[in-house]
């Protein structure tokens, strides 16, 4: 009786416990594909003129022909499969410059998965004389008609480490039991801040869930659970398989050039790709030479490119281009150059991202970035939010963990598409880890421009994208991101949300640039146990960082945030070294704390006038202790008699309420900054203009008081407002005037005359609809009316 081979027999045994894991009630069979030929490559019968191909030859195999690949040819220079070509079930290997697929390729199916080794190299060096759209030397294309099929053996594809490992080490222990082999490439990712700190093993040996390594660890890897605040914290390192029965490669020698084979699928063609393992791929510097590329292929339902393994690419890991509905999911990508998982253009909907591990980054030369954004490349690069994200982790970038860069139209060859990416309600974006990413973990923000570089962008997602229609709240929901030596998330936009995430170990945990902006549910730790390497000393680590706004906190514990020898620490912070406004109703409510320090404020850089500007509202009191009050920066005009000082906190706790004073010109080129602000009681502050420009000033300021602005020339028509505020609330203002007649309107209402008041006092004695005008002195109150959170006053100088 014919037995199979050892290692058919394991990968049989993997196969089972995979249907086994994956199984319900519901699932149905999937059918067996019958072998497509029988005619046979090595059989002369089975070519025109009796002739099997030899080294060098051009090969087609034409439409209606189907032949079953049994012995590994020599190296051929093209092959052309209009019918089919099927591998047999033994060892083989096919090489070639160029495989081109209008028929059927197939290694493997779906339902009974390839269990020998099949290897597919592509060969050659760039050949400008070859047809191009993705045909020239080292590609498989799959164009419109064909199939692609290749189905390696079920195994584990990533996992967790079950405890830690130290350096030096030969042994892991995983969280589960795997399916590998000895000879078997795996990839341990960094669990510090220093994405290089991965390792590549060799498999020795396998027990259960124990490997052993043929060599010591360079580095150590944390891997155990910890229980914060009442919840799990899981920093453990993953471990990724690299190695697959079924591979596809481009050849040794470019290793050192970075020109590598790729896979391309065009409309019409079918790419299904699982259990592979695709090595020295992409080609460098080259569009649309990625590993696994969808390109412009419309529609791909049922396509899909899971369980794979891709190593040392040299132009991204998987690319879906002008495509939709495509499945990228449980894959393995480690060592590659610029953007991991990409989503070109912006246009690209409907394609499900879930469960895939990336590692490693890298960042390309100068000279060889398609993009200039590949100086910080993304593990996750997503330039549509109508996409599923979930159960990914990306370990260890250059650059971004996850970069939601969305365009504000589709760019490259989807500029047409009437899209909005930037009003595009968000899908799903869910169970996601970040770690050990350079540039932080999660950025919602630097959209891409028609010319690659990239802009300060607003993720505003509304009910109609094409309109200005009602807010569409996003939420990035489950986000789980630790070991950023910067900063954990950044958000701008409107009516974004950052639900149950667990943040640790980071420098910052969470910035808003945003408005209707709320970080919720959250748990928020300092310093964990996997402590190994210190933030540079005197760094204020913070959790969440108060800027623009309206942003809040809501219901967020804080750990582990104690201020020490080394530095600062706290709950609550503020952007540092800020230049531009910030809203006075930023707010925290519903705050719990453990072993933390709840603000640290630091003090204000001279010409950055947003640090001086730095309040939050104590919604409920868990802050201060006192609903209502406010933590106010060690600025003197932020502080009245009452507010107390917090040493600790480098801050005072205020009762009054703020507003947020803006003063502009109507007339280019006239500039309010630099300048000083006195109040009524003397205390002064000078600004140097919002965000650095003379432009404008915008500024904090208590309630119920008047203001002395001393400007670096008087207007002619200036334009003063303040927000933030409630019916009511109202200050008083005075500056320097240099048009001879005065018209004065309030709320953008020109029909909302104000009136000359007879004196000082009037104006004092009034609602906000008196001016008073005197030796060059414009003296106005504004005062805010029912039912609004502004006022504003315009200035002409003639009727």
């Amino acid at each position: 009786m014919l037995r199979p081979s050892r290692r058919t027999r394991a990968a049989l045994a993997a196969a089972l416990l995979v249907v086994a894991d994956c199984s319900s009630d519901t699932t149905t069979a999937t059918p067996i594909e019958p072998p497509l030929a029988t005619a046979r490559w090595s059989d002369a019968a089975s070519w025109p003129g009796g002739v099997v191909p030899v080294a060098g030859a051009d090969v087609t195999i034409p439409t209606g022909t189907a032949i079953l690949l049994d012995v590994s040819p020599p190296p051929l220079k093209t092959l052309v499969v209009a019918g089919a070509l099927e591998f047999d079930r033994r060892d083989l290997a096919l090489t070639a410059e160029r495989i081109e697929v209008a028929g059927t390729l197939r290694v493997g199916t779906e339902s009974s998965p390839f269990m020998e080794r099949a290897t597919i190299t592509l060969t050659g060096t760039p050949d400008a004389t070859a047809p191009d759209l993705g045909l020239r030397s080292k590609a498989l294309a799959v164009m419109p008609g064909g199939t692609l099929d290749l189905h390696g053996a079920p195994r584990v594809g990533w996992t967790r480490l079950a405890a830690s490992v130290p350096l030096g080490a030969t042994e892991i222990t995983l969280e589960r039991a795997v399916d590998w082999h000895v000879g078997d490439r795996i990839v341990l990712t960094a669990t510090d801040f220093d994405p290089a700190q991965y390792d590549e093993a060799e498999v020795t040996a396998v027990s259960g869930s124990r490997v052993t390594l043929a060599a010591p660890l360079k580095y150590a890897h944390w891997g155990a659970k910890q229980t914060i605040a009442g919840r799990t914290v899981d920093e453990r390192g993953e471990v990724g398989l690299l190695t697959r029965n079924v591979q596809f490669r481009g050849d040794s020698a470019c290793a050192g050039t970075g020109y590598c084979a790729h896979i391309i699928t065009f409309k019409g063609g079918t790419m299904r790709v699982e259990g592979t393992a695709l090595y020295l791929v992409g080609q460098k510097f080259a569009l649309a030479r990625y590993p696994i590329h969808w390109h412009v292929a419309d529609d791909v339902t049922g396509q899909y490119a899971r369980n794979n393994s891709i190593w040392k690419s040299f132009n991204r890991c998987i690319t879906v281009h002008g495509s939709h509905a495509a499945s990228v999911e449980g894959n393995v990508c480690h060592d590659h150059l610029g953007h991991g998982y990409f989503l070109e253009d912006g246009v690209e909907a409907r394609n499900s991202i879930v469960g895939n591990l990336g590692v490693l980054g890298r960042v390309p030369a100068a000279a060889e970035r398609l993009l200039a954004s590949d100086s910080r490349p993304a593990t996750f690069w997503i330039t549509n939010p109508d996409n599923t994200v979930r159960g990914n982790v990306a370990a260890g970038s250059m650059g971004f963990g996850f970069w939601y860069a969305l365009p504000e139209h589709p760019t490259g060859l989807s500029t047409s598409a009437a899209v909005w990416p930037r009003h595009i309600a968000l899908r799903e974006f869910a169970g996601n880890v970040a770690h050990s990413n350079k540039s932080g973990g999660l950025n919602v923000d630097d959209g891409p421009m028609a010319d690659g570089t990239t802009e300060t962008t607003n993720y505003a997602p509304r009910v109609d994208p094409a309109q200005e229609s009602a807010a569409v709240p996003a939420d990035f929901r489950d986000f789980f991101a630790y070991k950023h030596r910067a900063r954990a998330v950044w958000l701008r936009g409107r009516a974004l949300r950052l639900t149950n995430a667990v943040l640790a170990d980071n420098g910052i945990g969470a910035t808003f640039a945003a408005n209707d902006t709320y970080l919720q549910d959250a748990l928020l730790i300092g310093e964990t146990a996997n402590n190994a390497t210190a933030f540079p000393a005197g760094f204020p680590v913070r959790g969440f960082e108060y800027y623009d706004g309206l942003v809040g906190a809501q219901r967020v514990t804080f750990a582990n945030y104690l201020s020490s020898a080394r530095g600062p620490a706290s709950a609550f912070g503020f952007n540092r070294k800020n230049a531009f406004p910030l809203h006075p109703l930023n707010f925290a409510e519903g705050a719990r704390y453990e072993n933390a320090n709840h603000v640290y404020i630091e003090n204000p850089v001279a010409d950055k006038d947003g640090d001086k500007a730095a309040v939050f509202l104590d919604k409920d009191g868990t802050v201060t202790g006192t609903a209502g009050r406010y933590v106010a920066a060690n600025v003197p005009l932020l502080l009245t008699t009452g507010c107390v000082a917090q040493t600790e906190w480098n801050a005072y706790v205020c009762g009054g309420g703020y507003g947020r004073l803006e003063v502009r010109s109507s007339i280019d080129g006239e500039n309010p900054a630099p300048a000083t602000v006195t109040r009524d009681d003397g205390v002064a502050l000078a600004l140097a203009g919002a965000g650095n420009s003379p432009a404008s000033l915008q500024l904090s300021v208590p309630l119920a008081r008047g203001y002395t602005l001393a400007l670096a020339s008087a207007l002619t028509q200036p334009r003063i407002g303040l927000w933030g505020v409630k019916p009511g609330d109202w200050v008083r203002v005075s500056l320097p005037y240099a048009g001879t007649s005065v018209v004065v309107y309030r709320d953008y209402y020109t029909g909302n005359k104000v009136t000359a008041a007879a004196s000082l006092a009037e104006l004092a004695s009034s609602n906000g609809d008196k001016y008073y005008l005197a030796g060059g002195v414009l003296y106005l109150k504004l005062m805010v009316q029912a039912n609004r959170d502004y006022t504003t006053v315009h200035v002409t100088g003639a009727p």
